[in-house]
């Protein structure tokens, strides 16, 4: 198959579409849900897919994060042990993934996409309800796991991430998505710091995307900030909605 990335029509649809998964993922996650497809459509390998898709999320989450953060909500006093969590785990999953072979994830890659759109679509989403801390180690052990989704495949893992935080943790839905946005920045780098040593990056194509993430995410968060809880729950429904019809219908 012919690499249509190298065309600059390609380079500009997936700017745009960098753009809007960033915003999108800065409110509520699963922004690699709509880049991961898009790249493996225009003729990209998965491989390169993975590892250009962690290099120029990397630049949204950290703008999302440094958002947050600059808004008081980066407020869990666990967030190092998280940061540490995330990123080893994502280290984990990447170095596997590596291993794969290109005609394996291609079989993967789907049934995976499939399977995270169903689980927005069956979930019930954030309760904004605030529960008990009774759970660290299983938590800290969750925190791992989703680090290593991360770096194994990886869209989706923000919103694993909120959901983990509201219903475990009990914290509110503004600091779940403050401090998903941390996580999902450790795990990001981590697994683009294991590509690009591997020699999968697509620098070019990946620093334009990373232009659109910034922008995305810059916007994505302020209006989070801006509205709060209200804007989180429709956002994750319409993202499953449309993501569904695309995958089963595209």
């Amino acid at each position: 198959m012919d690499y249509l990335y190298e065309e600059s029509t390609v380079f500009i649809i997936l700017f745009f579409v960098a753009f809007f998964a960033s915003l999108i993922d800065s409110i509520a996650g699963g922004g690699g849900l709509l880049t991961t497809p898009s790249m493996l459509l225009l003729g990209i390998s998965p491989l390169n897919v993975l590892a250009t898709n962690k290099f120029q999320s990397c630049f949204g989450t950290f703008t999302s994060t440094y958002n947050y953060y600059k808004n008081g909500l980066l407020t869990e006093r666990k967030r190092v042990l998280y940061f540490v969590l995330s990123f080893v785990g994502s280290s984990v999953g990447t170095l596997l993934v590596s291993r794969i072979s290109n005609e394996t994830l291609e079989s993967v890659i789907p049934i995976l996409l499939i399977a995270a759109a169903i689980f927005f679509i069956t979930n019930k989403g954030p309760s904004g309800v605030r529960q008990n801390d009774k759970l660290l180690i299983i938590f800290n052990l969750l925190v791992f796991a989703i680090g290593f989704y991360d770096g194994f495949f990886g869209p989706g893992t923000g919103s694993f991430f909120v959901l983990s935080f509201i219903i475990i943790k009990g914290i509110n839905i503004m600091e779940a998505t403050a401090v998903t946005k941390l996580l999902n920045f450790s795990s990001n780098f981590a697994a683009f710091i294991i590509f690009a040593i591997q020699g999968y990056v697509i620098w070019l194509l990946g620093l334009s995307m990373a232009v659109a993430q910034i922008a995305g995410a810059y916007t994505g968060s302020r209006f989070a900030i801006k509205n709060g809880e209200k804007v989180v729950r429709p956002v994750l429904v319409i993202v499953s909605l449309l993501l569904s019809a695309r995958i089963l219908f595209g």
